[in-house]
């Protein structure tokens, strides 16, 4: 468990590094398998399914924001389609259009499940997609997936009835379009796979939603046992021809794979749930946390630690007394500490000190009874009061 941990957080450490680049090689990819694909059932035009056509577009698609790669794809199929017949192409244009109404008001937001869904059911793999979408797509994910449905759908029955729709002669135009729109509309196997796809991304949705443990777990059980029932169901009722083998095959094959994906985006550690409660002036919160186990496993993982050998000798000479000579010299005074005073400072010092002191007293004399300067000396009227007395008492004494 530790090593998938080790690769899943080595997995996301170097997504995160090299994001810049990995998106464009990712769209390029994505954008060059689906025009391969196109070429190879339906290159009715030469120009169009030629090699450097397809790098320049795929080149271009990885550049592009998604939805508009989907809108050049859906151009390119429409020009095979008008070398083919045009009527086909009439018609796949008038259905395109109504699915791209359709998709860029509901389902503008998963353009990747628009191209990876025709794809899936070329890879033999369809029954991923409406499981994969519930779990990391909204409610909106069933038009998206129903558009890829239906396109795969329609393109399979063209490729697979071409020479029919390309030998038609213009008196039989009328017929070609009733033709067209009624093999559209009979294929009971697209009713079929639109409807449990749908169903499927509902289900999952809703319960991956829920505030339980191990709900993505519990929602992908549930979504391929729901995508099983109504597929037989569906199957049974309208005699659709779908191999039911098929069916549990790729019904084994997506529970495995979106395990798998669950595993990279939701693995959680329901052992250590907390449960918190605050408030503000209006509500009251209370909040369950669960940790994900790339974080658990960050904190549980011992940190090293750097052990120093001390030697007996350096413990028992710490324990002696530090003597005053190594003080001083592991701690050397500065230099204008240890210089010292002269004699001709000090006595500039002490006559400053005397010069101030005389400046103080002189400066306290000059002022009056109430402090006040420019007033008498201090003590002149006292020596006055005190020679008239002795004046006054020599008087009455002669």
């Amino acid at each position: 468990m530790k090593s998938l941990m080790s690769v899943k957080l080595a997995l996301k450490k170097f997504a995160g590094k090299n994001e810049a680049f990995l998106v464009p090689i990712l769209k390029f990819l994505l954008t060059f398998l689906a025009l391969h694909r196109i070429n190879k059932e339906l290159g009715f035009m030469p120009r169009l399914a030629s090699a450097p056509i397809t790098l320049i577009i795929a080149l271009a698609g990885s550049f592009l924001p998604l939805n508009l790669t989907i809108v050049i794809i859906g151009f390119i199929i429409i020009g095979h389609m008008y070398y083919l017949s045009l009527e086909c192409a009439i018609v796949v244009f008038a259905l395109f259009l109504v699915l791209y109404l359709l998709y860029f008001r509901f389902a503008s937001k998963d353009s990747i499940a628009g191209i990876l869904t025709p794809l899936s059911f070329v890879w033999h793999v369809p029954y991923v997609m409406p499981v994969s979408m519930g779990l990391v797509g909204t409610p909106s994910s069933m038009v998206s997936v129903g558009c890829g449905v239906i396109i795969y759908q329609v393109l399979h029955y063209i490729a697979g009835n071409a020479e029919e729709l390309s030998s038609g002669t213009d008196a039989s135009k009328l017929g070609q379009f009733k033709m067209i729109i009624d093999a559209i509309l009979s294929n009971k196997a697209m009713i079929v796979y639109a409807a449990a796809f749908a169903a499927t991304v509902l289900v999952v949705y809703l319960i991956r939603r829920l505030p339980i443990k191990y709900c993505w777990l519990i929602a992908i059980g549930v979504g391929e046992l729901t995508l099983l029932f109504v597929t037989v169901i569906g199957n049974a009722a309208l005699s659709a021809g779908i191999s039911v083998g098929g069916l549990l095959v790729g019904i084994i094959v997506s529970a495995v794979l979106n395990v798998i994906l669950q595993y990279f985006l939701f693995d959680l550690n329901y052992n250590r749930i907390e449960r918190v409660q605050f408030e503000d002036d209006e509500y009251y919160y209370y909040v369950k946390a669960v940790p994900k186990n790339d974080f658990v496993e960050n904190e549980s993982k011992p940190k090293k630690k750097t052990v120093r050998r001390i030697p007996a000798e350096a413990v028992k000479r710490q324990e002696q007394p530090v003597r005053e000579k190594e003080v001083s010299s592991a701690r050397p005074v500065r230099e204008d500490k240890e210089r010292p005073v002269r004699p001709v400072q000090r006595e500039i010092g002490r006559s400053q000190v005397e010069r101030t002191a005389a400046a103080v007293r002189n400066a306290n004399a000059s002022k009056g009874p109430l402090g006040l300067s420019g007033g008498r000396p201090a003590g002149e009227g006292r020596r006055r009061m005190e020679q008239r007395a002795a004046e006054h008492n020599n008087v009455n004494n002669q």
